[in-house]
Parts: C-alpha cells; sequence; structure tokens
C-alpha cells in the first residue's frame, strides 16, 4: 500500500508530469487526496462500522453534515446487510426481517401520519434523506422513546485524509491496510489521469489511466465484497460436510 510520498512518485514517473513547474507537490497532494475519496467511493476501499445509541424523542441522525454519526460517510454498504437495530443489548433486529429500509416519499405516499406517530423504541421503518440544512440523514420510524436502542450502520467512508508524506490513505497513520494494498496505487492513477486530461491535454494518456484506475477500483470493489462472503460461503459449506458426515455416518 502506497504512502502519499509513494502515490507521490508513482505520479512522477510519468515524463511529462516529473516537474513541480507542472504540479507542485502540494497541489498534487491535494489531487491525492480527491483521488483517495473517488476509489472510496468507486473501489469500496474503506468500509467502516459505527455503532451510537438512539436519543428520545429524536427520529433522524446525521451521516453527512455537521457532528455525523459516521466519519466520510459516502453510502451504506449494503453486502453486510447495511445496519442492525438492537432495542436492547440481548435483541437485534434485521433489515427485511424486523423493519423495512424505505424512502422519504414512500412512507409520505403510503404512510401519511408516520411523522406524528407516538416514540417507541419498536422499529417500523428506516430511511435515508435530507434535512433543511442539507444534511444526508438517517431517519427512524417512529423516534425512539428511550436512549437504549443502538443502531449499527456499515458505511463505505473516505476515511481520514493523509496529512503526511509518511501516511496511508484512509488511516491517516503509519500503519497500512494489508487488505487493499495490491489495490490503492489507483489512487495515482486517478490524478494522473485529472493531470493528463486537464494539464497535458494528452488524451490517450488520460484514456490509459482512467482505464487503469477503473480495472483496480473494480478488482477492490470486488474483493471487498470477497473478504465478507467467501469467508461465509467457505463456513457454511464446511457445516454442511459436518452434517452430511453426521448422517452418513449414523446409517
Amino acid at each position: 500500500m502506497a504512502t502519499r510520498t509513494e502515490l507521490r512518485a508513482i505520479v512522477r514517473q510519468d515524463a511529462s508530469l516529473n516537474s513541480t513547474d507542472v504540479i507542485s507537490d502540494a497541489d498534487l497532494n491535494t489531487l491525492l487526496l480527491e483521488g483517495a475519496v473517488q476509489f472510496a467511493r468507486d473501489g469500496h476501499a474503506f468500509i467502516t462500522k459505527t455503532s451510537w445509541n438512539t436519543a428520545a424523542s429524536v427520529s433522524e441522525y446525521v451521516l453527512s453534515g455537521a457532528s455525523p454519526k459516521v466519519t466520510g460517510f459516502l453510502e451504506v454498504y449494503w453486502p453486510l446487510d447495511g445496519l442492525i437495530y438492537a432495542p436492547t443489548s440481548s435483541v437485534t433486529k434485521l433489515p427485511g426481517t424486523d423493519f423495512t429500509v424505505v424512502s422519504e416519499p414512500w412512507l409520505n405516499r403510503e404512510y401519511p401520519g408516520w411523522k406524528g406517530l407516538t416514540a417507541s423504541d419498536t422499529l417500523q421503518y428506516v430511511y435515508l434523506g435530507y434535512n433543511s440544512s442539507g444534511y444526508l440523514v438517517l431517519g427512524t420510524v417512529p423516534k425512539a422513546s428511550t436512549t437504549t436502542p443502538s443502531i449499527t450502520l456499515w458505511a463505505v467512508s473516505s476515511g481520514t485524509a493523509m496529512s503526511d508524506d509518511a501516511n496511508y490513505p484512509y488511516v491517516n497513520s503509519t500503519t497500512a491496510l494489508a487488505h487493499i494494498e495490491s489495490y490503492t496505487k489507483g489512487i495515482a492513477y486517478w490524478a494522473l489521469y485529472v493531470l493528463h486530461r486537464d494539464k497535458t491535454k494528452i488524451n490517450g494518456e488520460a484514456d490509459k489511466y482512467l482505464a487503469l484506475y477503473s480495472s483496480l477500483a473494480a478488482q477492490c470493489r470486488d474483493a471487498t465484497y470477497q473478504h465478507v462472503k467467501q469467508a461465509e460461503t467457505i463456513g457454511l459449506r464446511q457445516a454442511g460436510m459436518v452434517v452430511a458426515n453426521q448422517t452418513v455416518g449414523s446409517l
């Protein structure tokens, strides 16, 4: 996995960009930060799990805006079910089974009285929408009546921006995330694409780097999914083999 210094070096390997007259290191750092966010969105490179307790008589929780519940929220990561709701520490409620994820327009159309429901810790619906400040929010229907329940959300995140040359993307520390190490040079490819598109005007080079970026983003997205689902598939397969062996052995 590439540090900020190493990502800059990948860009500078391109002879037409190996000069601070074309782009300064400071401006290149800014472009690499942009690339990291883009790669996080396209490649699902950084998945976070965040939990918080409900607030009594509060129906909406900020995901993107002032004092967000999730750092660098980009989108809900649905392959991990997106979110779970625990009305108590010993009970877990799942989307599709115990409550339904809908949109605010759906609620307005199908459940006209939803905003006036009495507060309750029995969740019926969850929605994503926007508040009057333009913040992206997660809403619960009805609003919780106590602070006992908790919400756990899995999200695609932009993480923490790199602030030092020795730091790695997303974590902004000297600790690398080995599981995405093979893909993060895609951040440099994004910068190379933008620079050739906007600076050198060499369309062929821009297209080449965009293709390289897109390929790595797709591979990273698939790997992120497989890290979770492959383990589940293998585990269930092994459990099935044990049951089959026990059944055969008991004949």
